[in-house]
């Protein structure tokens, strides 16, 4: 990735290729004519016009499928509270019923004695109206309070029917109560039955409708939205428009009520009262009672509709953008045609510019990458890519990942004083930083809500300028130094994509001084690339020679003065020489592993059965195992590092195999839908499952140097050479019984 726009050459560090570019761009401008051009364009616009057609599509169905669910889980909601609140007033009705005193002066006929124990139940339930006794045939024989219609027959009625069809307690229908005042009531029913079970009179509970459902008027369906509570004739019970409407309101009618009373649940838009798109949720209840949620389309659909708008102005600007890019091109096209001479050199920076403007992502979506599988590498509950706003002296989340979820984008904004000294971040220290110590606010209480007591900032520098921080954190306040390598290498690259972004932001806004600019920035990347070849020296030489030096000096021990030690202090002194040694294969490890990661493939047609053969042959000179090899599938990758790959599974299975007598290795691959899986199988000592995640980190080893020599790296070289060719690697292992190490590289690259 590109640091800075002064990776782009100036005109010194073309000079010996300009005629060659100037050659190139001739041809091109021969061949390309404006008609020709103008295809192209057209061609590439219409490509991007049918590509965002279908997105647009695509998101529309997604959002409105979010919107349309929403209003099905408040209907599904509202069915659940009303099934669930009738039935706890049919339990009500049968607890009070079949109290033993009360059933037997029921079927004694003493039904003012029934009814006083009765009298307390209004004043209990503040929904319950009224309480009434009617004998078998429905006749009211007692009420509490009296409204003065003892004695009536209601045999017609529908609570009465609804309750004698087959003497089980049934809820009626919403009506309004023969005595005055003529409220809108509902009734439950309950049979009273003797001890031989046979029905001798009715209990029911008359309960008040603009009480029972103050529950359903704290339902927020949206702007515009109503919620209706309808019983099995359609009548309805709930209107959160009118939620004290005095009036029975039969809505048998309504577009939802009326599949609701044909059976049917669901959400669906349908034409409303006025013509206008109506969302309706519809969801049956228990004992015939039904919940209606609708709301006008265009208030459910808002937030959609807003979304959409953002994505047109998005493609809009994008449309602009490529109108912009294809007149610019087209201008240049034409002035290079008449002076191509003089404009050849500035035409290959603008394209050059478009071409990695294109190719990079942006520094949020590459955080947003990074960041998770950072976390969890580290082992810490919690780490953030920021970036720093040092005029507001505030800090911006770029991405922040916790355990359950990942945040990425702008949004978050809290003082750097969290940063810790921001001086000592510009001269690239790390800080410590003790949450319990900073003051006491909504950030602190966060962290240690999130199990972060701890944390650590790595300062995010390009070009000696202090752009952000990586901070991570956890309960313990011990680091290792492993961990802090990986921190500053991520924050490294993470402050190259932050650098890269706003340079070529800067850019944008003053093209007019583009060309001096790259010319600055030319100077400041030979200054980073002497750097980056500072560290390299540094890595290789200062730390190699105290190892050779400990080494020399324990050789030169052993040679002259060996006589004079005893076999504890010679063992001493090889303990020390070959610990040296290990050490010195880590550091050669370590680059090895650390340059893949700048290494770009070289992609060309590899055969891999022939270069898996080299490699066994190589290995296995001695005939230590049995190998078997079938033939595997081609691909396009780079030979030099996929023979490192093949070398390394295999020297693997060689080595974790050959204590036994009947060693075997067994190399495969085959063919799948969507890439080629390869793979090494051995019978050698295997692994637990339990720690198949640590094979491919660096220096992560399942044993010890005793038994199995190694330094921990080959795997995660393994890893890396895959990842970087768009492939995956996995492993599959038991103690005692082997183990399986597989990669895959996409079709495409094959």
């Amino acid at each position: 990735m590109s640091s800075r726009l002064s990776d782009l050459p100036g005109e010194g560090g073309f000079s010996t290729r300009r005629s060659g570019a100037a050659r190139a761009l001739e041809r091109l401008t021969r061949s390309v004519t404006p008609r020709v051009a103008y295809g192209l364009i057209a061609l590439l616009l219409a490509g991007l016009g049918i590509l965002a057609l279908r997105y647009y599509a695509s998101a529309r169905a997604e959002l409105t499928g979010v919107a349309m669910e929403r209003r099905a889980a408040i209907a599904q909601l509202a069915a659940a509270t009303l099934s669930e609140r009738l039935d706890r007033m049919v339990d009500v009705g049968v607890a009070l019923a079949t109290r033993v005193r009360f059933a037997e002066l029921v079927a004694a006929g003493q039904w003012e004695a029934a009814v006083k124990i009765m009298k307390s139940v209004p004043t209990e339930f503040r929904f319950v109206d009224r309480v009434y006794l009617a004998d078998v045939s429905g006749t009211l024989m007692a009420d509490v309070p009296d409204l003065n219609v003892r004695g009536r027959n209601f045999a017609h009625s529908e609570w009465y029917q609804g309750v004698s069809q087959d003497w089980k307690p049934s809820v009626s229908g919403v009506y309004r109560r023969t005595a005055l005042p003529r409220l809108a009531v509902f009734g439950v029913n309950v049979p009273i039955v003797d001890r031989g079970g046979a029905p001798v009179g009715i209990l029911g509970l008359q309960v008040r409708v603009e009480d029972f459902f103050d529950w359903a008027q704290a339902i927020d369906v949206g702007e515009g939205g109503v919620v209706h509570v309808v019983d099995h004739r359609g009548i309805a019970a709930f209107d959160s428009s009118k939620p004290r409407r005095a009036e029975i309101v039969d809505l048998s009618a309504h577009p939802a009520v009326a599949l609701l009373l044909g059976g049917k649940s669901g959400v669906e838009v349908l034409p409303g009262p006025g013509g206008d798109e109506t969302v309706y949720a519809y969801m049956a209840g228990r004992r015939g009672w039904d919940v209606v949620v609708e709301q006008p389309a265009a208030s459910a659909f808002a937030s959609r509709d807003a979304q959409l708008r953002f994505v047109l102005l998005a493609y809009a600007a994008l449309a602009a953008f490529l109108v912009a890019a294809a007149w610019l091109w087209m201008h240049e096209l034409r002035r290079a045609r008449r002076s191509l001479a003089s404009h050849a050199e500035r035409l290959r920076i603008l394209h050059e510019i478009d071409r990695a403007v294109i190719a990079e992502e942006t520094p949020e979506a590459i955080a947003a990458a990074v960041v998770q599988p950072l976390r969890e590498l580290l082992g810490t509950p919690r780490a953030i890519v920021n970036r720093f706003d040092l005029a507001a002296g505030e800090v911006e989340w770029v991405a922040a990942a916790g355990r359950h979820r990942t945040h990425v984008g702008p949004g978050v904004r809290y003082s750097i004083r969290l940063m810790g000294d921001v001086e000592a971040l510009r001269r690239d220290e790390l800080q410590f930083i003790d949450v319990s110590a900073l003051p006491a606010g909504p950030e602190s209480a966060a962290l240690l809500a999130s199990d972060v007591r701890y944390y650590t900032v790595v300062p995010m520098l390009a070009g000696g300028e202090l752009l952000g921080a990586l901070s991570f954190g956890g309960p313990s306040p011990a680091v290792q130094d492993e961990h802090i390598g990986i921190a500053r290498e991520v924050a490294a690259q993470l402050a190259i994509a932050l650098s890269q972004a706003r340079l070529l932001a800067r850019v944008r806004e003053h093209a007019a001084e583009l060309e001096s600019r790259v010319r600055e920035r030319t100077v400041e990347l030979e200054a980073t690339n002497k750097e980056l070849e500072s560290f390299s020296y540094s890595v290789s030489h200062d730390l190699r020679a105290p190892l050779r030096a400990v080494d020399g000096y324990a050789r030169m021990l052993e040679e002259d003065h060996g006589a004079h030690l005893d076999e504890e202090g010679r063992r001493l002194l090889a303990v020390v020489r070959g610990s040296s040694m290990r050490m010195g294969q880590l550091i050669d490890d370590l680059l090895a592993f650390s340059k893949l990661g700048r290494q770009a493939p070289l992609r060309r047609a590899l055969d891999m059965t022939e270069l898996a053969r080299e490699v066994v042959g190589e290995l296995n000179g001695a005939g230590l195992a049995r190998v078997e090899l079938s033939a595997l599938p081609a691909a396009s990758a780079d030979p030099a590092l996929f023979r490192q790959v093949w070398s390394n599974l295999v020297g693997n299975a060689l080595k974790y195999s050959g204590k036994r007598k009947d060693a075997r290795v067994e190399i495969g691959g085959r063919a799948e839908a969507a890439e080629y899986v390869y793979w090494v199988r051995d019978n050698g000592v295997g692994f637990d499952m339990r720690y198949a995640a640590k094979l491919f980190g660096v220096f992560q080893r399942l044993h010890r140097e005793e038994e199995f020599p190694g330094t921990g790296v080959g795997l995660a070289i393994v890893q890396r050479v895959v990842v970087r060719h768009g492939g995956r690697v996995w492993a599959e292992g038991k103690p005692g019984e082997g183990a399986c190490f597989y990669f895959s590289l996409p079709r495409e690259a094959a």
